[in-house]
């Protein structure tokens, strides 16, 4: 599950299977482990957001009903269903925020930790709804070879809509199999193989980030620094600055599929 907060920039528009929502610096949503999701927006503008991903074995082990849990923190019908709630979210949400701006210690660790917690019991009593659960039959070579597909086709305008044309599946089942197999949506695996790319040639060429951008499949450079950030917490720039000079590269260990 993702938990994310709009801080700077201008309208966002965030599709959550095929659901548009619109937020503006402020608003907070979050969104559920086997949604398909995007963002767009001007590429002019500034954009800051902070979130996080709460991983669903540290959730489930908390909070075992979680498992079936359909989170309702989406666009701006939920601010007006509970604004006390919603409020209390943010408020502990920028609280960490700004925590983690100082930097880590024993005491900023447990109050992180706190605020964390309290952010689970306002999600649980204000924004979940329980679903019954799916029983979905794996299909492992389906999986396998939409894989070994966007492995060898990442740098190309493929998403899951289109690999679901190709492959004569609903994009619904495609994700159903990717979840099921990876326990993962099938546009966040491209994502992550195109990002694991962008990494590559970030510690081993001195190419512009336009030109990683292109040839990973990116639309551009601002679509790329968005994506590697939420990823790796820095820019493309600042991470081959940071790392390119003590990263030895072994080509060999790109020869199979990226984890």
């Amino acid at each position: 599950m993702e938990l994310n907060c709009l801080t700077a920039g201008k309208t966002l528009k965030f599709v959550t299977d095929g659901k548009t929502a619109e937020y503006h610096p402020g608003d907070i949503w979050a969104v559920n482990r086997r949604s398909v999701h995007s963002a767009s927006g001007d590429p002019n503008v500034d954009w800051a957001e902070f979130g996080l991903i709460i991983d669903d074995d540290f959730l489930q082990a908390q909070l075992p009903k979680s498992a079936n849990w359909q989170i309702t923190l989406v666009g701006p019908q939920a601010k007006q269903n509970d604004p006390t709630g919603y409020a209390a979210i943010r408020t502990h949400l920028i609280a960490i925020h700004d925590i983690l701006a100082q930097g880590i210690s024993d005491l900023a660790r447990l109050s992180v930790l706190s605020h964390f917690y309290n952010l689970l019991v306002l999600l649980a009593q204000s924004f979940t709804i329980p679903v019954a659960p799916q029983n979905v039959k794996t299909n492992p070579s389906l999986a396998d070879t939409v894989m070994d597909y966007i492995d060898h086709t990442y740098a190309h305008p493929i998403t899951g809509a289109t690999l679901a044309r190709q492959f004569h599946v609903s994009l619904t089942t495609l994700n159903q199999q990717f979840n099921a197999n990876l326990q993962m949506s099938v546009n966040r695996y491209l994502r992550l193989v195109r990002l694991m790319n962008v990494r590559r040639l970030l510690l081993e060429t001195d190419k512009s980030i336009d030109y990683i951008a292109n040839i990973c499949g990116f639309t551009n450079n601002k679509t790329l620094n968005r994506n590697f950030k939420a990823w790796k917490n820095l820019t493309p720039t600042a991470y081959r600055q940071t790392y390119a000079r003590y990263h030895k590269i072994d080509t060999s260990c790109f020869q199979n599929r990226p984890l």
